[in-house]
């Protein structure tokens, strides 16, 4: 193999929480003369992406970490291409990375000329821009009636770019830089530049028109829980090539997810569950559930107050009290949610799965395969939390398990009897907001 086409000027980050095997990698890409870092977790990762600039590609390795592959791409979004390495081939772990944003995936043991094709690929496609024009939804139903060119059209229509730099001009924002991209729309940070200073937002862009009734129903969520400072602001709607653009609040800080990279200490815990309740109950007592509260979704500013992220999947609440749909991020969804019964006890089981995180490190259900993680969480009682943290208090350990009951009936009602029977049971619980960073 020719080791200079593949290899000029090329750098990779290899994630892998095995030293050896991460060692092993970057002894295969050194002596194909590419530049390697390494890095056992994320914090890590992060800090070398942020000093070192240049980095081509991340190359994660499934192995030892306690998310899936698309878990982990979702949640710890590195800004850079992203190739898998599986432990063992599976189809829908495959699936869900690509489908999560991953850019190619392999399997042990690694072929060394196969991994440097495939690095290759990716760095050439980086480097023409290709990752930040390609967005294709994997396996996407094709709708009734489609022949082969609109399927074409389809799959491909991510290769052109979806410029809205003009048209947003036009309403006085100017584009900084991309923060992220989903199943429905993209999100970029902007700037007024009608104001002095400019004033810093967020521009929530739906990737095609067809999804502007779901951006409109988040910005009339939104407003409806506008108020509480948990709650991030919209500020206005405004229309790009037929699309309902939402201009939001610009939240600076770091994710819970970031955060708890580290071991928090227990009076950081409380600050955080105390604020996650609240703002929680205060949806809740206006009718709306979120549907995917998890670390990913929660917002730690400088001075340790937290705003909820990402109602994309709320729902407003009828007669029925329940919403028959299931959405959520798996780990996080509780039983009668993954059958399609979301209601607030759902959001109470979530709280609990975060909790359970915050105060064991570990997560209360949890396997790699989608299908018996979802067997496990509706069949199989969680660990008591207490097997992993042997200091952790009974009372605290009684709360997170009733949140954790399968049966809905069995949990508190709403994020707000939730929060009262902390603050009965621990008085003084999360009364002050610590900096977590």
């Amino acid at each position: 193999m020719d080791r200079v086409l593949y290899s000029k000027k090329r750098v990779v980050l290899v994630i892998d929480s095995d030293q050896i095997r991460g060692a092993k990698l970057k002894k295969i890409l050194n002596n194909y003369g590419y530049r390697v870092y390494t890095a056992v977790n994320f914090k890590e990762a992060r800090r070398i992406i942020a000093e070192k600039k240049k980095i081509d590609v991340a190359l994660l390795s499934s192995k030892r970490f306690d998310l899936a592959p698309g878990q982990i791409i979702e949640d710890f979004n590195l800004g850079k291409p992203v190739i898998v390495i599986l432990e063992k081939f599976s189809e829908e772990i495959a699936a869900s990375a690509l489908k999560a944003g991953a850019v190619d995936f392999l399997t042990y043991p690694v072929d060394s000329e196969e991994l440097v094709k495939r690095l290759g690929v990716c760095v050439r496609m980086s480097d023409d821009g290709g990752y930040e024009r390609l967005r294709i939804d994997v396996c996407a139903p094709m709708e009734k009636g489609d022949d082969a060119s609109r399927f074409r059209k389809q799959i491909f229509q991510g290769l052109y770019p979806r410029s809205t730099e003009k048209e947003l001009l036009v309403h006085g924002y100017e584009q900084l830089n991309r923060l992220g991209i989903g199943s429905f729309g993209e999100v970029w940070k902007i700037k007024d530049v009608t104001k002095d200073p400019p004033e810093i937002f967020i521009a929530k862009i739906p990737l095609d028109k067809k999804f502007n009734a779901k951006f409109e129903e988040e910005a009339y969520i939104l407003r409806k829980l506008a108020g509480h400072k948990g709650i991030p602001k919209v500020f206005e709607m405004i229309e790009i090539k037929n699309k309902r653009v939402m201009i939001q609040e610009f939240i600076l800080g770091k994710t819970l997810y970031e955060v708890i990279e580290r071991e928090l200490e227990e009076a950081e815990i409380e600050s955080v569950v105390i604020q996650l309740a609240d703002v929680v109950a205060h949806s809740h007592g206006i009718g709306i559930i979120h549907r995917d509260i998890k670390p990913g979704n929660v917002m730690v500013q400088p001075d340790g107050s937290i705003k909820l992220l990402d109602f994309g999947t709320a729902k407003e609440l009828g007669e029925k009290e329940t919403s028959e749909t299931s959405t959520g991020t798996r780990p996080y969804m509780a039983p009668e949610q993954i059958m399609g019964k979301s209601q607030r006890r759902s959001d109470v089981w979530a709280l609990g799965v975060v909790m359970y995180v915050l105060y064991t490190g570990m997560f209360p259900f949890y396997h790699e395969v989608e299908k018996v993680l979802m067997d496990i969480i509706i069949r199989v009682p969680p660990s008591p939390p207490s097997k992993f943290n042997e200091k952790l208090d009974p009372g605290i350990e009684r709360i997170i398990l009733t949140c954790l009951e399968k049966s809905p009936e069995d949990r508190y009602p709403d994020a707000r009897a939730l929060k009262e029977d902390i603050i009965n049971s621990f008085p003084g619980y999360g009364e002050n907001i610590l900096p977590l960073y």
